[in-house]
């Protein structure tokens, strides 16, 4: 087993190299002689259009110099948007400017736009604009703060191009270019949240409430579709299969009898049965349906699975993965419908049924390197309270670390490092702190410390040897699950200060490294008194060795060493006030939550 599914390349890293790539190639194409692709611009307004993208990347001293520069450009490009949107460079330039444009700006370019929609839609370029115009216009309807009479032509102007392409469904609802505005569409009536918020929760946008003529231009659009002759076929095309997708989701805000319909008609119809001939199958014992045959089809299930009514979930559940769930946990396209399934049970006896199914069959999951189905099937045991000493006695044998007992203290170092207990030995030379541990696997390991009974897994960390278990709390993954062990209430306040004595004589080392330092504020915010005072013994000898570095500076100031070094008396009070205060604190929330 190794940890090679996992990918921690950062999106930050992503953006910006894509971000140099763009000018790089648009000094490149102006070079050559052209000026970039689509529709052709002067030379003259192409170099114009590079030294706009230069300068916004050179960034501003403020957001009001930038805002100048923003509108400036706008006001040039007055009359000419259109043209710019269509060209490769300028649909790039004009979409990063437009979230800085102020309001006149935007009407001038959605007036611009409304008045020749039906190429723009299937433009490879400017529908890029259209969507993100599209998406700020339909934003500032729900802003409470804004003119009255510009947020009515906001209204106007989202329904016009909502109205336009409903009108032309059928045409735009297959191109490539026009489907992704109708979802832009979708998102934006609904209020779901964009690509960019993935922070805002479903709770937070539906405080928002959704204005009745948005409301009625989803139901007619909703409606439209579901009675297409080709409907059936929908969810096995890659664009439409997306197109149902968000409609589902935005359904689930506005309309629930009209996604129960949708629900009912893609099990009846699209999902369809079972596959008899298929290659994929031939060495099954169980054929799978269709709907498990097809990349598109799988995505929009896994929708479905999010937005189902219990009812519908159970049907889904009885169809399609009942009898089926060994075969799809351990094939490489179909294990994240099984995670979606388990991750949206919420009866426990359902989820006791597949659990069951699963149930000796974690070892091949495993060595499919399908983590992520394991890591939901912990979630769901803890959230349901349900099957937690099955599922650690089940990922104890599939590390082969169950039988003899004595093995089982070796569960968490298996499943950080994810490799069978034989394998164990042979990595003592890692350096766990600079080592690359499974994501999967240090996740698994918090969940248990929560299960009721996490007794296995606390012995495990308390059997680790003392400078392993420094390295492995040093670590980027390993330091949450201390966060894990000092926070469950399910760990005893014993077994709490067995680690905390156990790890004296590491403290300056945590405090001083970055991931360290993570842990060991999670010690120190669940130490008591007397443990703190060992701790403070500890780190007040030679402390120049860590509190100069970075992260042992903030440590010492957090402690208060300062203070302890010329009184530990008025230390221990100022230690003690703080305990008042948080206790005070955590008495008014307590209050006000009953």
């Amino acid at each position: 087993m190794d940890n090679s599914n996992d990918n921690n390349t950062s999106a930050p890293n992503r953006k910006r190299k894509r971000g140099k790539s763009v000018l790089r190639n648009a000094r490149k194409y102006l070079k050559k002689g052209v000026c970039g692709r689509g529709r052709q611009l002067e030379t003259d307004t192409y170099q114009y259009l590079v030294r706009i993208l230069e300068v916004y990347k050179e960034g501003f001293p403020s957001d009001e110099e930038k805002s100048i520069f923003v509108n400036n450009v706008f006001q040039e490009s007055e009359d000419n948007e259109v043209l710019y949107s269509s060209n490769q460079l300028g649909s790039r330039v004009i979409q990063m400017l437009l979230p800085h444009a102020n309001d006149e700006a935007l009407e001038r370019c959605i007036k611009a736009f409304l008045s020749d929609l039906r190429p723009i839609c299937s433009d490879r370029f400017a529908s890029h604009v259209l969507q993100t115009l599209f998406e700020l216009l339909c934003k500032k309807t729900f802003q409470p703060d804004i003119d009255e009479d510009f947020k009515n032509r906001c209204v106007d102007y989202t329904l016009q191009v909502s109205r336009f392409l409903l009108n032309n469904l059928e045409d735009f609802a297959s191109d490539t270019y026009g489907c992704h505005i109708i979802r832009t569409v979708f998102k934006s009536l609904a209020n779901l949240p964009s690509d960019k918020e993935k922070n805002v929760t479903v709770e937070e946008n539906n405080v928002i409430e959704i204005p009745e003529k948005y409301v009625q231009i989803m139901k007619e659009y909703a409606q439209r579709l579901i009675i297409w002759p080709q409907f059936v076929n929908l969810p096995y095309s890659e664009l439409t299969s997306g197109l149902l997708q968000v409609l589902l989701k935005a359904l689930q805000k506005i309309d629930k009898k009209q996604l129960d319909a949708y629900i009912k008609k893609l099990i009846n119809e699209s999902f369809g049965g079972v596959t008899e001939d298929d290659d994929t199958n031939k060495n099954q014992e169980n054929k799978l349906p269709d709907v498990f045959m097809s990349k598109p089809a799988l995505m929009l299930l896994e929708v479905v699975l999010e937005v189902a009514s219990p009812k519908r979930y159970t049907q889904i559940y009885a169809n399609y993965f009942l009898n089926n769930l060994v075969n799809l946990a351990v094939t490489r396209n179909t294990n994240f419908c099984v995670q979606k399934l388990v991750q949206h049970c919420k009866e426990k006896t359902e989820f006791e049924a597949i659990f069951d199914e699963l149930d000796d069959h974690f070892k091949e999951i495993l060595g499919a390197e399908h983590t992520g189905v394991i890591l939901s099937l912990g979630q769901a045991c803890k959230r349901l309270t349900a099957k937690q000493g099955s599922f650690v006695q089940n990922l104890m044998k599939s590390f082969n670390c169950y039988e003899p007992e004595e093995h089982q203290n070796s569960i968490v170092m298996c499943a950080c490092r994810f490799v069978y207990y034989e394998e164990l030995s042979q990595q003592t030379a890692v350096d766990l702190q600079k080592g690359k541990l499974n994501l999967h696997g240090t996740l698994i390991i918090q969940l248990m410390l929560e299960f009721n009974k996490p007794i296995k897994i606390v012995n495990s960390i308390l059997s680790i040897d003392t400078v392993e278990l420094k390295n492995l709390f040093s670590n980027s993954m390993g330091s949450h699950i201390i966060d894990s062990y000092m926070k469950s209430q399910f760990v005893g306040e014993k077994s709490r200060e067995k680690l905390i004595r156990k790890l004296q004589g590491t403290y300056q080392d945590l405090a001083s490294t970055k991931y360290g330092s993570r842990s060991f504020e999670a010690i120190w915010n669940a130490a008591n008194l007397k443990n703190k005072m060992n701790i403070m013994t500890e780190l007040s000898h030679k402390d120049a060795a860590w509190s100069n570095s970075e992260f042992g500076r903030i440590i010492a100031s957090k402690i208060n060493l300062s203070m302890y070094k010329k009184s530990v008396e008025r230390w221990k009070d100022s230690l003690n006030a703080v305990s008042k205060k948080k206790a005070l604190f955590s008495d008014i929330l307590g209050e006000n939550v009953k």
